[in-house]
């Protein structure tokens, strides 16, 4: 990928393509920029329990904004069955987004069965009273209930509700956000992330 500061060591030519072809429907749609420097996200739980992950690139959205942008993040894999080892890399496209609110720490995703037979006996999740729909459908656990509450408004909440694929998880730290999509970086994906984060980015 030429000019493009992307760390492509150890894809395949199938995953480099899908990050050509991503790229090139990206600034189809945004007005993309590339940061002087890698953006860090080791303080995100989501970055630090991949092993041995790092970013390949930055997209920044709508550029000059800084308050949206996707990361390119090349994930390991080491996979042993028998005599057989499979080592390698795959890419995700995370997209992150700079808050207008200090959410403190909070975690959002789709709600498990397995979440639903957990908060009949430990009562941790947060719960919005007026959202009978996001709170069947989303998890939600915080450090800050106060925070938290205030922070997700009725207009975040069906940001999320519109947008949240199965696969997703949101990470928010004080007033930064990411979503993970863990799944390999494809075009139509990675443009639902990058919508997905100005929506969230637009909010008041």
């Amino acid at each position: 990928m030429k000019n493009l500061p992307l760390n492509t060591l150890g894809l395949s030519a199938d995953d480099v393509q899908a990050i050509e072809d991503s790229y090139k429907a990206l600034t189809a749609k945004f007005n993309i920029g590339l940061p002087d420097g890698t953006e860090h996200i080791n303080k995100f739980e989501l970055f630090n329990n991949e092993k041995e992950a790092s970013v390949s690139g930055t997209f920044l959205l709508d550029y000059p904004s800084p308050d949206a942008y996707l990361n390119i993040v090349k994930i390991h894999y080491d996979f042993t069955s028998g005599r057989t080892r499979l080592n390698y890399f795959k890419c995700q496209a995370w997209a992150f987004v700079s808050l207008k609110k200090d959410f403190g720490r909070v975690l959002i995703r789709k709600e498990t069965f397995a979440d639903r037979v957990l908060e009949m006996v430990h009562h941790t999740e947060l719960k919005f009273t007026d959202d009978k729909v996001f709170n069947d459908n989303f998890y939600v656990s915080c450090n800050d209930k106060d925070k938290a509450t205030s922070a997700m408004t009725p207009e975040f909440r069906d940001v999320i509700k519109d947008n949240m694929y199965t696969g997703f998880v949101v990470e928010i730290i004080k007033d930064t956000l990411v979503i993970r999509n863990n799944q390999p970086i494809d075009t139509e994906q990675t443009i639902h992330l990058a919508e997905f984060a100005n929506k969230v980015a637009a909010i008041k």
